[in-house]
């Protein structure tokens, strides 16, 4: 019985050991000065050296990063929080527990903020529906390590109609999208302009850019229609201030393989330029450059046509018909879920707090 209790005993003091050492560590000031300069470097190397994506995914909402900002956390907290119960609490020194208190809340929401934040980027058509639970309705996706896009996301968003003077109260609001976002649940409908966004769940929709996604449709010589597709169309500043609407990149006119479609074979390069009408942006022409595929570079390619046509004016491009059918709007929308910003903002009010707490009372008793 004695060996027993020797053994308890022992153990007993083992454990208390190793929790005097661990407490020694998280409180040394050692620790503190280490995780600054470690994070220092890091913010340093993030924001100065390394292009903002690469430095949000190997830094920022790292693994490791985040790990080193818990532990500062809990440096803070067993730095200053003993030290409570060895003085007398006044309105100074209450001041001083909420600001940090408030210290540690901010880099709890920065953590948590950081591995679970979402943004993404979806570019519609009038009348499209996409499905935001899958990485193919997007053009750009960041998120946080623990971020799960298949549970949170469980919903659809249609983009209506694009409206060019949207008017709130008899003031012009600019260029506004009519979106609807939603689940099996609730349905959430709502105007998004500069000024104003759509929030469904914790997720904030944004409109971002849009532009011409004219309707390109293909027939044969006996006018059935063999494929159809809307083109979203970029908008390219000339040097006159005008606007080119093509299709491209963001920097210049470029061809597609048309069809772009997985099943029928591609029959051609194309190229689209849309001129909208000034009295109305929905009816114009469009100047077609059609060029037969013999590489990947379509300028290898012998000219199939090259010219203008009006809206449903069907054009010969070899064996088939080329025309444009109608003029719809496409817009890109920006998604954002930051859950740990209402804890952050919480946390400087907190702080806020803590300070004009101190500084009155400091105030009061130099009196």
């Amino acid at each position: 019985m004695q060996l027993k209790g020797n053994r308890n005993s022992g153990g007993r003091w083992r454990k208390l050991r190793i929790f005097n050492q661990l407490y020694n560590f998280l409180s040394s000031v050692r620790l503190t000065i280490v995780l600054f300069v470690l994070i220092l470097i890091s913010c340093v190397t993030g924001t100065a050296l390394l292009p903002v994506p690469v430095a949000r995914l190997f830094i920022f909402s790292s693994i490791w990063f985040n790990v080193l900002l818990v532990f500062l956390i809990s440096n803070v907290a067993f730095c200053f929080f003993p030290k409570i119960w060895r003085r007398k609490i006044d309105l100074i020194f209450a001041g001083m527990i909420i600001f940090h208190l408030s210290f540690i809340l901010l880099f709890i929401g920065i953590v948590y903020d950081s591995m679970f934040y979402f943004r993404g980027t979806i570019r519609l058509t009038e009348g499209e529906t996409l499905n935001l639970a899958d990485s193919r309705s997007y053009d750009h996706i960041e998120q946080g390590r623990f971020f799960e896009r298949e549970r949170n996301l469980k919903m659809w968003i249609v983009l209506h109609k694009l409206v060019t003077g949207h008017k709130v109260n008899g003031k012009n609001m600019g260029v506004a999208n009519e979106i609807s976002v939603g689940g099996r649940e609730e349905v959430k409908r709502d105007f998004i302009y500069v000024i104003n966004h759509l929030e469904y769940k914790g997720f904030k929709f944004y409109r971002a850019r849009d532009g011409f996604s004219p309707l390109i449709v293909l027939r044969d010589r006996n006018g059935n229609v063999l494929y159809g597709a809307y083109s979203p169309l970029q908008s390219i500043r000339e040097e006159n201030k005008k606007y080119l609407y093509v299709i491209g990149t963001a920097e210049a006119p470029g061809y597609i393989p048309f069809p772009q479609d997985s099943i029928l074979q591609q029959l051609f390069y194309l190229q689209a330029k849309y001129y909208p009408s000034p009295k109305n942006s929905r009816i114009g022409e469009v100047f077609f450059d059609v060029r037969e595929i013999v590489s990947d570079d379509p300028e290898d390619g012998k000219e199939l046509f090259s010219g203008s046509a009006a809206l449903r004016e069907r054009v010969s491009v070899g064996d088939y018909f080329l025309s444009m059918e109608e003029v719809r709007y496409w817009a890109s929308i920006d998604i954002r879920h930051n859950p740990g910003l209402p804890l952050i903002f919480t946390s400087l009010w907190i702080g806020f707090g803590g300070i004009i707490l101190t500084t009155v009372a400091r105030l009061i008793k130099r009196k």
